[in-house]
């Protein structure tokens, strides 16, 4: 059964919409906010359960689904499912005439959920996977899973009702309530981008195809496989070859560290599996950034991050927070792009992990900046210290920062 709505909160100014105050709800949790991204209309929807359960991103999902008219298409990839009334929805949607396509992380075929058995009805569906244990669609690495969570929509109405075509749907939750609506989330929505869905749509064919490659190496800038640039963001897929690029380290060399310089980064699990990106945090916080990160905990309470980065970026400077149950994967700068000041968005379903970037069918993603105006980012800011500003500040003393 469908759980009833949250209650809606207040607008307030930027496109945030707070929660209303009460003795058991959070004070001011960030739900939603909304920009204009390259001429594009962007919505963020963020979970946050500090207080119990959230549908926010879930309910907006199912919104999307049950808007998409006769003869559109939906495709889909799901990393883990067990929210019953988002699987029936989408059979919803194929009886009233829409196509529906969707990828499904192999390790569900062996799921009893009734979700699971729901989405089977889809005529368009595929479990992914390789060898004796890979779970991957594109991944040829035993370990690997497909942990891209994404949608796209021809056509579909946004939240005001308003028709739209070219919709895609992007971020950290997952179609369950243990890694979804129990855990800090964030999920995008672009309408009307036509190069971003057609981009997205070219990963999702590959994955449905499960198509493979050599050396387990999907991202190839030099061939644009795995690699989609669009005016509201650029996507960049993994795999990406062991001992080649780190797709997150390349972007963040776009930044020009100095003194009005910041970063923040929310982040399910940081490990010692990319040495360069730990190490390119430390530059830019060398150069003058002030950088921030809050950080899920490893189900045990601990941090999810291994003890030697832990120090390493502590002595480097950088403020550490562990916040249970942050299940999010994205970072937010304000810094100097070229000659000028920029807010921008990073996020996608890549966690800061070796097999996030090596092993798995993973999405990345960089939003276009935002200038003197910056909803989205605020959103994101705002979102960042729901987490943080509640989180256990973390110290070499008290690791793992329980």
């Amino acid at each position: 059964m469908r759980p009833q709505a949250v209650v809606a909160g207040l607008v307030l100014a930027l496109g945030i919409v707070s929660a209303p105050s009460s003795a058991t709800a959070e004070v001011s949790a960030t739900r939603t906010a909304s920009a204009v991204i390259a001429g594009y209309p962007v919505w963020a929807h963020f979970t946050n359960p500090t207080s119990g359960r959230d549908y926010t991103i879930h309910h907006e999902l199912e919104r999307l689904i049950k808007s998409a008219p006769s003869g559109s298409t939906i495709r889909g990839a799901i990393h883990s499912l067990s929210i019953d009334w988002i699987a029936d929805a989408l059979v919803a949607a194929q009886n009233r005439g829409v196509k529906v396509l969707v990828v499904i992380d192999g390790k569900n075929l062996t799921s009893t959920d009734p979700s699971v058995a729901t989405i089977r009805r889809l005529t368009n569906h595929k479990f992914c996977e390789y060898g004796e244990s890979g779970h991957g669609c594109i991944s040829t690495s035993q370990d690997g899973d497909m942990h891209t969570k994404m949608f796209t929509f021809t056509s579909t109405r946004d939240p005001h009702g308003v028709a739209r075509g070219n919709v895609s749907w992007f971020g950290s939750a997952n179609l369950t309530y243990a890694s979804g609506t129990d855990a800090f989330n964030n999920a995008i929505t672009v309408y009307g981008d036509a190069g971003l869905m057609n981009g997205l749509n070219a990963n999702f064919t590959d994955m449905y195809n499960q198509r493979h490659f050599t050396g387990n190496d999907y991202y190839d800038a030099a061939t644009n496989r795995g690699y989609y640039l669009s005016s509201a963001a650029d996507v960049y897929a993994s795999p990406e070859g062991t001992g080649q690029t780190d797709t997150i380290v390349n972007r963040l060399n776009d930044i020009t560290p100095d003194a009005e310089c910041r970063l923040r980064v929310g982040m399910a699990s940081i490990t010692a599996g990319r040495p360069e990106l730990v190490n390119q945090v430390k530059r830019l916080k060398a150069g003058g950034c002030r950088v921030w990160m809050v950080v899920g905990d490893d189900g045990s309470g601990a941090i999810s991050m291994n003890q030697a980065v832990y120090n390493d970026l502590l002595d480097a400077g950088v403020a550490i927070h562990k916040k249970n149950k942050v299940h999010d994967k994205f970072f937010l700068a304000y810094a100097k792009y070229d000659t000028a000041y920029r807010w921008r968005v990073y996020t996608g379903s890549q966690n800061w992990t070796q097999d996030a970037l090596n092993e798995n069918d993973e999405i990345f993603v960089k939003m276009a900046p935002e200038s003197s105006s910056h909803p989205l980012y605020d959103g994101y800011y705002a979102h960042f210290n729901d987490a943080y500003n509640n989180g256990v500040a973390c110290t070499k003393a008290n690791y793992p920062c329980r």
